[in-house]
């Protein structure tokens, strides 16, 4: 009885922890953001998107979108109910599912945010990995809509990586970040498996090579100018 109470209040505690947690990193921290003219200029002229980024990045990335409303895909997990409570209070919806659990859910539940005229922000090597490892499920979610793929990632000059199977990173307090927006990639309605396939590809290369310039793009530098 006394553990169930305790996992119960463990469970309602910890979103609130993490999402002050990331609030005061973001307001200790200076941003850089690179690309991000077109991909401010889609959602300002009322565009919609799918937001892709490594599950290892996501702790940072309510900052990375400007529009006026997304819905992130999250596991049917006990580390699902923690992301999707800490989300919320960022004015991120969330709907469950995964590859492995709850997948036609939670493509009916992206599909319904798309329809009610909301994005969508996706992990694809989520939720067990492989890490850094894109998986076909957003390239089949951009098919069926018709939205474009925009990868994203973020980088800190000091951070913790964690020993996760995402290799997960916090940035430390007062150091620098920097989101980085890669090219849209878009889905053919009609495209065959070989062009999803290589839609997929594409998609694990951009953001691979996002996710090594935010690693490195602090080494060296002096200073960047917040943006």
């Amino acid at each position: 009885m006394k553990n169930g109470i305790a996992d119960k209040l463990g469970a309602s505690l910890i979103p609130v922890i993490v999402h002050w947690i990331i609030r005061f990193l973001h307001a200790t921290m200076r941003l850089t953001y690179v690309n991000f003219d077109g991909y401010r200029r889609m959602l300002d002229n009322g565009g919609h998107i799918i937001l892709a980024f490594w599950h290892g990045r996501l702790m940072m990335m309510p900052y990375s979108y400007p529009g006026k409303g997304i819905t992130i895909l999250v596991s049917q997990s006990k580390d699902g109910d923690l992301v999707a409570n800490t989300v919320r209070r960022f004015g991120i919806e969330s709907v469950r599912g995964s590859s492995t659990r709850g997948w036609f859910g939670g493509i009916k539940g992206l599909l319904k945010s798309v329809q009610s005229g909301r994005d969508v922000a996706i992990t694809p090597d989520g939720p067990k990995g492989p890490k850094m490892k894109a998986q076909m499920g957003v390239i089949q979610i951009a098919r069926t809509t018709g939205l474009p793929i925009i990868p994203m990632s973020f980088g800190a000059s000091k951070k913790k990586v964690f020993s996760s199977w995402d290799s997960f990173i916090m940035p430390y307090p007062f150091s620098k970040g920097v989101f980085i927006c890669g090219e849209p990639i878009r889905v053919s309605s009609s495209a065959a498996p070989g062009e999803m396939e290589e839609a997929r590809a594409r998609l694990e290369d951009a953001l691979n090579r996002l996710t090594a310039e935010a690693d490195s793009f602090f080494l060296g530098r002096s200073a960047p100018s917040a943006t």
